[in-house]
């Protein structure tokens, strides 16, 4: 298939495409008349690809899992990866809590003055 239909099958822009191909996130597809054909494993690639980000892996993280632990099945990359970012989101999600505290003091504020304000609602 051509890349504009790839494209439509997996709701992305052609760029991204390109881009994923440069990464080595999917195969360079064979050329038949100078245009690009491209199988249905890149569509499988792709749509991987879009699992793994739905799942807050970065492209990185995302060649990790293709290719980065070449003795492992799929499946134990994943739980490799995932339990890691699983962290990483717990902190984030931690820190997101912070600032949602502060911004409830912010919400509350009725200072008069930065000096006041920093006094007040610091502290809540």
């Amino acid at each position: 298939m051509r890349i504009g239909e790839l494209a439509n099958k997996v709701g992305m822009a052609p760029s991204a495409i390109r881009y994923y191909e440069r990464m080595g996130l999917i195969d360079a597809p064979e050329r038949t008349s100078g245009q690009r054909r491209f199988t249905t494993g890149a569509l499988q690639s792709l749509r991987f690809i879009q699992l793994a980000q739905a799942g807050g892996f970065t492209l990185a993280e995302v060649k990790t899992i293709f290719d980065g632990y070449p003795k492992m099945k799929l499946g134990e990359r994943w739980h490799v990866l995932a339990k890691e970012k699983k962290k990483e989101i717990g902190r984030r999600i931690r820190e997101l809590e912070q600032v949602d505290a502060v911004l409830d003091a912010l919400l509350r504020c009725e200072c008069a003055t930065i000096d006041e304000c920093v006094d007040r609602c610091s502290r809540s």
